[in-house]
């Protein structure tokens, strides 16, 4: 080992909180030194409030007063999800034996064992069909409940009537929060953002105590939603003249190659006579290009950028506006808001244009969980789920069926991704006992505030959704409410194009009490979003030629078909599949099954991740994404073989896809037929296993981008080819591996920083004496951890292997797992080494700052 890393200590401590940082702090703050209304310094807005909180499970009549002794509590940064943490107090339980409940192929059935370890830890029968999980399959099995935290933080001296806020990014959910023994309020939606102010009730020269108590009870979700304290927090001090929160706004109205004009619309609180407002545009590369002074009390300026640097999914330019507040000429408040210049169409003659060029939505609907983390948004998790989906092609995500996190729509401003940003998944009529529907007449205007406000800058979204699948969506009722929510949002943001996801949508119109036809649900929508509806696409074009339609979620199984009929319809604007990523909880609905059992919409225990996504929890692609890859153009032909079924029948629900891999190793088959599949859209295929042609095929449109060839299995090499006109335009091989050998690790980045919000993935993969990874092997793995590093999840994509991600032990499924490494704050050298038995071990070398 390096000697650098040899001297590198484990952490010692945490790093300092906000509170005690904001202590530390000099200059204009002192009390001595500084006017009334003196200038406040903008690093003092949005300040990260996520170190050194105290956090403990269940409920107790004092714990919001500031005298609790909460010593005894753990100590954690934030985001932190609960319901994704160990919870059993004997970790001696935790051992290779039981760390997962299955690895073997998704068809096989097993039997669940009496005890399951970390978040799936509730007590049920030997088989398993009585799970102490409120929301069972539907939420992966996982246990809320009530969670307290509590954070200790003293200010720095601050002027007399400076103003401080706490903001919360997401609590799962019912949170309700006090600063120093007195209620502030409650918030009960889980992905919206709140705050409150403290200036009232703060101690300016002792300990503040902030408390807040969250409430993930019954059935109140149809995926993970994770419990807790979720997202960031921040603290904001300002001074008497301010703007408000999400006080500024951004558009741009007109948009050419040589001119862009920008919008600037502002609320200041506290308005003072005289207040100037000044406006000034960045480049991406930070040189000012337009600058601008009016009085605050307009409360708008119009800015004009010549040879402006398009926003698009090929060229995402940021530009920044740096808006000032200026009293007596002293700067009194200043915000900085990332922002696009782009210009979005869209009509049913010419589809979807982004700055005059067509494009098409090559989406995906997206859960708000990390995986392995749960639904803990950290950032470079967020921005990581980016990073993955732009490699697979898509340009589009659906936020289903929620407002995201903000480092979520930061990644995709910077990367380029388009955003479907939904609001809610339920109205009036509930789909679970406990969801949103019980508060939706006292909150939707105030979430729907929340979601525009924060988000209404962000150039990659483009649209809004109302909401998913609304039970009463074609009753009276629910007709009124969507206008009610179309109004709404139009009055917060006329700039954007508003949309709904919609299952059985009828193809007739519906008639309004005035006699005047009318199209039931889709009625006040500028695009109507089909669920699951592809059949109907061209029939109610037909019917409605002036509609813009959009595939809000589809079936992996569809993909060929959809996108030939997106491709050649302007009014078809793309599609979102379900999904673009594995998630947690909808148990199973993208199983393949081989118990002969008939298949459900969920399954029981020990599924717990829903199996139906492009990517998988760890990050790595499935075989439909093979198949979009090559619908999509992104690869002329890839290579899967279907897992042999010795005579088994195999059934694949509607979300789900065959059990396939990329391999050709599979001991026991040899002499078997085996299913080999080509997915290409090439007009001929050819298949030759060690040198031999064993199959060839001429393509057409009707088959759907793919070939199967029943070969017989013999180990060596498997080819395939694709030819169009006569010429090779694509080769994939398959070779079967030899026995586990040795360990590799693969790291995401080799430098990250020491920051809380960073993380490093390491995927640990089982190779062969020659390199080749073994597909299906099945070992256990320890990891161990050198320098300023922590553990924050370990574990593999098996939908079933239910366990702890928490542990320094996971075990490999189709011969993979994955560590992911969270800096503790310090700078410095690490090392991540993993071994297991009979293997070689493997390091990787990290470094932090």
């Amino acid at each position: 080992m390096d000697k650098a890393l040899a001297t590198v200590s484990r952490r010692t401590s945490m790093k300092l909180s906000s509170g005690v940082a904001l202590a530390t702090l000099a200059g204009p703050w002192a009390r001595a030194e500084t006017p009334r209304s003196a200038t406040l310094s903008a690093d003092l807005r949005d300040q990260p409030f996520d170190a050194d909180w105290q956090f403990s499970l269940g409920d107790g009549d004092d714990f919001a007063q500031p005298a609790f002794d909460d010593q005894a509590w753990r100590r954690i940064d934030l985001p932190h999800d609960w319901s994704i943490e160990d919870r059993l107090a004997d970790q001696s339980l935790v051992n290779a034996e039981i760390r997962d409940v299955d690895t073997a192929p998704i068809g096989q059935t097993v039997k669940a064992p009496p005890r399951a370890i970390g978040p799936f830890n509730a007590e049920f029968s030997i088989l398993g069909d009585s799970i102490a999980s409120e929301g069972g399959a539907q939420t992966g099995f996982t246990v809320g409940g009530m969670g307290w935290y509590r954070k200790h933080f003293r200010l720095p001296a601050l002027v007399p009537d400076a103003r401080v806020e706490i903001l919360f990014d997401g609590v799962y959910m019912n949170a309700e929060v006090w600063l120093n023994g007195v209620q502030l309020g409650n918030h009960p939606y889980g992905y919206t953002p709140f705050g409150f102010d403290l200036t009232p009730h703060l101690d300016h020269t002792g300990d503040n105590v902030l408390a807040v108590r969250v409430a993930n009870l019954g059935r109140n979700s149809r995926w993970y939603s994770g419990s807790g304290i979720y997202r960031h927090v921040r603290l904001s001090i300002t001074g008497p003249v301010r703007f408000e929160r999400w006080g500024v706004r951004l558009s741009t109205p007109s948009v050419s190659a040589s001119t862009a004009s920008v919008q600037v619309r502002t609320v200041v609180a506290g308005p003072v006579p005289g207040t100037m407002l000044v406006t000034r545009i960045k480049d991406p590369a930070g040189k000012v290009v337009a600058e601008t002074r009016v009085p605050a009390s307009d409360g708008q300026a119009l800015l004009s950028v010549n040879a402006p640097r398009l926003w698009s999914p090929a060229t995402p330019q940021l530009y920044h506006a740096e808006c000032e507040l200026l009293l007596a000429g002293q700067l009194v408040d200043r915000m900085v808001t990332p922002f696009g210049i782009r210009h979005v169409e869209i009509d049913a003659a010419q589809g979807l244009r982004i700055n005059g060029e067509p494009h098409k939505l090559r989406g995906g609907c997206v859960h708000h969980d990390n995986g392995l983390l749960g639904a803990a948004a950290i950032d470079r998790a967020e921005g990581r789920k980016v990073e993955l989906l732009k490699a697979r092609g898509f340009n589009a995500v659906r936020t289903s069926h929620n407002p995201p996190s903000p480092a979520f729509l930061d990644a995709c401003d910077r990367l380029g991704m388009l955003v479907l940003e939904e609001a809610f998944d339920t109205w009036r009529v509930g789909k679970n006992v406990d969801d949103y529907n019980i508060y939706f007449d006292g909150w939707w205007r105030k979430d729907l505030a929340a979601m525009v406000g924060r988000d209404g800058n962000h150039p990659s979204v483009i649209m809004w959704s109302i909401g998913n699948e609304i039970a009463d969506k074609h009753k009276p009722q629910g007709i009124a409410t969507a206008k009610m929510l179309r109004d709404e949002l139009r009055r917060l943001d006329p700039t954007r194009p508003i949309t709904e996801a919609i299952d059985g949508i009828a193809g007739a119109p519906v008639t309004r009490p005035d006699g005047t036809p009318d199209q039931d649900a889709t009625q006040f929508l500028d695009v109507a979003g089909y669920n699951y509806k592809l059949r109907d696409y061209e029939r109610d074009h037909a019917k409605f030629p002036q509609r813009v339609m959009l595939g809000t979620e589809s079936l992996p199984a569809d993909v060929d078909a959809i996108w030939r009929l997106t491709d050649r319809s302007p009014w078809l604007i793309g599609d979102f599949v379900w999904t673009a990523m594995d998630y947690l909880g909808e148990s199973g609905i993208g199983k393949s099954d081989t118990s002969g059992n008939p298949l459900e919409f969920s399954s029981k225990y020990p599924w717990f991740n829903a199996n139906c996504g492009d990517i998988d929890v760890i990050g790595q692609q499935k075989p439909q994404s093979l198949a979009r890859d090559v619908v999509w153009g992104l690869s002329p032909l890839e290579l899967s073989v279907h897992r042999p079924l010795d005579g088994q029948i195999e059934r694949v629900s509607m979300w789900g896809w065959r059990d396939e891999l990329r391999s050709w190793t599979w001991p026991g088959a040899e002499g078997k037929a085996v299913n080999v599949i080509v997915y290409t859209r090439a007009d001929r295929v050819e298949l030759t296993l060690n040198g031999k042609i064993v199959g060839e095929k001429a393509m057409t449109d009707t088959d759907k981008s793919t070939a199967q060839f029943a070969v017989a299995y013999a180990p060596g090499t498997l080819t395939a080819t694709a030819f169009r006109n006569g010429r090779a335009i694509g080769k994939r091989v398959l070779e079967t591996a030899g026995p586990a050998a040795a360990l590799r690790l693969q790291i995401d980045r080799a430098q990250v920083r020491a920051d809380r919000g960073d993380l490093c993935y390491v995927t640990a993969d089982i190779l062969d004496s020659a390199g080749r990874p073994v597909p299906d092997a099945v070992h256990v793995l320890d990891v161990k951890l050198i320098g300023p590093v922590e553990l924050a999840a370990f574990g593999n994509a098996n939908p079933r292997g239910v366990g702890s991600f928490r542990q320094a032990v996971a075990k490999t499924w189709h011969g993979k797992a994955l560590a992911i490494v969270r800096p503790t704050g310090e700078r410095g050298v690490a090392a991540v080494t993993v071994s297991s038995a009979g293997l070689a071990p493997a390091m990787a070398r990290l470094r932090i700052g």
